[in-house]
């Protein structure tokens, strides 16, 4: 059997509800607590990043609640601080879990993987494990298994499977097709974690890129999954922005953008799309989006991403002023790439 010692990390935002049930689902397990001892008991510890700096900080043997030093950088910078976190530590860590703070889980999620990670061998002991989500709003619901990246329009693995169908499947999944795993809940080799670093993004596209990054697709085990709200629940306009802005990025770095006017073509029937339904925020962000794209992968590490955030929820939108802006963003990409 292999030696395991996990890490879970967890970045929240104003989720103290979320964060105490997690917290006390995780004591009351084999981990931390038995009358016998078993192989869980000391085999996982706790790494809770408060962006908010609002809940007390925490620091037991295996639990660190620690406010995030730079304030609210988002999921990617929290997670980011985790790991760093994570690497000061002395504990011979060999596995990190990467996990929202909204999710509901049962601990049997924990001793599957635990189990898995403890027997696997060869290559297969170097992939990470993606966690399966169920729906919130219908618990025998499969959301997904796991993720094909397909440039940015998603294929979800084993989407809309009832629980029935997925109890009917293998107990380990290793050629699902998928390409990484979502944050939900996704176990990397801390291997790979202790010499990669997140992409500062702030929300959404950190997981594809440094899943994308890692390389190799992810195993899919019956039993490793979460109950998680799904993304309909979540689009906003300024989330819009960060999926123009951030999906425009990975793809660059991985050589999806190949096709320019293509490129192109997409993102202008994009914002002609919530122009015509008088969607005048979500347009304004889709070319905001864009814009600052345009600016260089660099550019990110230049700006404090929650102070950034803020500006961008405070920008003042219209639609002449989209009608300006768009025309200017086109301009900059035509003349990025030469068409």
């Amino acid at each position: 059997m292999n030696k395991v010692c996990i890490a879970v990390n967890i970045c929240t935002y104003k989720r103290e509800k979320y964060i105490r049930r997690i917290l006390g689902c995780f004591q009351r397990s084999l981990f931390f607590d038995g009358e016998e001892r078993t192989d869980y008991l000391g085999a996982l510890y706790i790494y809770v990043i408060d962006n908010a700096c609002e809940l007390p900080e925490t620091e037991s043997e295996h639990i660190k609640l620690k406010h995030n030093p730079q304030g609210n950088t988002g999921g990617s910078g929290g997670y980011q601080y985790g790991i760093e976190l994570i690497r000061s530590s002395a504990l011979p860590f060999t596995h990190v879990v990467f996990m929202d703070d909204d999710v509901e889980f049962e601990i049997s999620c924990f001793y599957k993987l635990f189990d898995f990670l403890s027997r696997v061998d060869g290559e297969n002991a170097r992939r990470p494990v993606a966690g399966r989500m169920f729906r919130l709003d219908n618990r025998r619901i499969q959301s997904t298994a796991g993720e094909v990246w397909n440039s940015g329009k998603i294929v979800h693995i084993g989407q809309n499977k009832t629980a029935e169908e997925v109890e009917g499947e293998e107990e380990v999944n290793y050629a699902s097709g998928a390409e990484y795993g979502g944050w939900w809940f996704c176990c990397f080799p801390y291997d790979f974690v202790k010499e990669n670093d997140i992409m500062p993004f702030f929300i959404h596209c950190d997981d594809v890129e440094y899943g994308l990054r890692c390389g190799r697709s992810p195993v899919i085990i019956k039993g490793v999954q979460v109950w998680h709200e799904t993304f309909e629940y979540r689009q906003t306009p300024i989330i819009c922005y960060y999926d123009t802005r951030n999906t425009l990025f990975v793809n660059e770095k991985f050589r999806l953008n190949d096709n320019a006017s293509n490129v192109l073509s997409d993102w202008k029937s994009r914002i002609s799309f919530y122009h015509s339904r008088g969607k005048w925020d979500y347009e304004y962000y889709a070319i905001k989006g864009m814009g600052d794209y345009l600016k260089g992968v660099g550019w990110l590490t230049k700006i404090h991403p929650g102070k950034y955030h803020k500006k961008l929820q405070n920008a003042k939108i219209s639609r002449y002023k989209n009608a300006i802006m768009w025309r200017t963003v086109e301009c900059r990409f035509k003349k990025k790439y030469k068409l």
